[in-house]
């Protein structure tokens, strides 16, 4: 596997192959989810991790074990690279006016309030105790880190994009997850986008499945950058064209 690294990171971003098969398992009939991360740009292509996973729960549709890929790759891989890629943009890529992206804790609340004003009265000092301010930072609209979720099932998309799914009521129970979180993550998030991908260039599709057509195998491993050697580039083929080839006399066994 090669990788391709040659852009600056505000021009880059992490794209989220999620797939999952359909009662690919023969003894039980349960589905496989599969998930990979790549770091993506212009001249970038860099996969990072992936995830196999077998699920928990019998799927009644390819609708159904594809939303719990997605739930498990975003939660397990997304969100977390995402997190990375978020600091990873902070410390190297500056604003427009030269200064840095990193964020501050969030720090408004009743504790935070001018002295002036929480100094009122004794019954604003008291509504201040249990208050706990986030020691999560907020959200920077300049922090170009996007995460992009590739997905080849259109009812999932349409799913996350309507927030709900009356079809997958049973999924909270059967399979342990919680949908309206990740609908909520997908839909209201700004820098995490989902975008429909043809199923023959579903990076994933390679994690889900026990066995392939030659033709396809060829085809993920393209797609993943995966071959015996290493491919040839324009300077690399300048350098071999320069080389002097020895003549045949000066070969061994060579009359």
């Amino acid at each position: 596997m090669t990788s391709h690294v040659g852009d600056n990171p505000e021009d880059c971003q992490l794209m989220l192959f999620c797939d999952a098969s359909f009662a690919g398992d023969l003894k039980d009939s349960k589905s496989t989810s599969g998930a990979i991360i790549c770091l993506v740009g212009p001249k970038t292509f860099c996969p990072i991790t992936w995830l196999c996973k077998k699920q928990g729960a019998i799927a009644h549709s390819s609708t159904e074990s594809e939303v719990i890929a997605l739930d498990a790759g975003l939660r397990m891989e997304g969100l977390p690279a995402l997190d990375l890629w978020e600091l990873v943009c902070e410390v190297f890529v500056r604003t427009p006016d030269g200064s840095s992206m990193k964020r501050e804790a969030v720090q408004d609340g009743p504790h935070h309030l001018p002295k002036e004003a929480a100094e009122n009265t004794s019954y604003d000092t008291l509504a201040m105790v249990d208050y706990v301010p986030p020691n999560l930072p907020a959200i920077n609209p300049l922090n170009p880190a996007k995460l992009m979720i590739l997905e080849d099932n259109e009812a999932v998309i349409k799913m996350c994009a309507k927030m709900r799914s009356p079809t997958m009521r049973h999924v909270a129970r059967v399979h342990r997850v919680n949908l309206d979180s990740l609908f909520e993550t997908v839909a209201t998030q700004p820098n995490i986008k989902m975008r429909y991908i043809s199923t023959q260039q579903q990076l994933a599709d390679i994690f889900t499945k026990g066995s392939f057509t030659a033709s396809t195998w060829k085809t993920l491993c393209g797609l993943l950058q995966i071959s015996d050697s290493y491919p040839a580039t324009k300077e690399s083929k300048d350098l071999q064209a320069r080389k002097v080839k020895p003549s045949p006399a000066a070969l061994p066994g060579k009359q």
